[in-house]
């Protein structure tokens, strides 16, 4: 089970991306906050050139720059390589196992969506692949 809110997985998380060269190359100039959804648990992380300065597991009151959020069966398809972060973010669908009539053809819905200032989620978008790595590697770990 995916829980975002949890001590141990924010503390992980927070060692796991700022010891990640490419989540720091890529948030190197980026002032901002990401909060993290699934479902109800939500981890909150304020980072500052290309490090993870501040965290918290709920959102304050001054919200957030971006959010990446989804159900937590969305995040254990990441976590357990069903599907990858690409596909549980952009629109559409391209696994067509479980509907082999092609009826969801050209629905464009997203499992994980990425919202708030989207300017500066574009920019950082490698920073936020990185985390989505950083994520699933600490949850394989058992931390969180």
């Amino acid at each position: 089970m995916v829980n975002f809110g949890e001590k141990k997985f924010i503390l992980n998380l927070i060692e796991a991306l700022n010891n990640d060269k490419i989540f720091e190359l890529q948030t190197r100039w980026f002032d901002g906050s990401i909060l993290l959804e699934a479902g109800q648990s939500q981890c909150w992380l304020k980072v500052y050139r290309g490090k993870v300065i501040d965290s918290l597991n709920y959102m304050p009151i001054l919200g957030y720059t971006c959010k990446i959020g989804g159900p937590p069966s969305a995040w254990q398809m990441l976590l357990d390589g069903t599907r990858c972060f690409r596909d549980l973010t952009l629109p559409g669908k391209r696994h067509f196992e479980d509907d082999p009539s092609l009826s969801q053809l050209g629905v464009m819905t997203r499992d994980i969506v990425i919202e708030g200032n989207m300017m500066e989620a574009n920019r950082i978008i490698g920073g936020i692949y990185a985390l989505s790595n950083c994520i699933v590697k600490v949850l394989k770990n058992k931390g969180g």
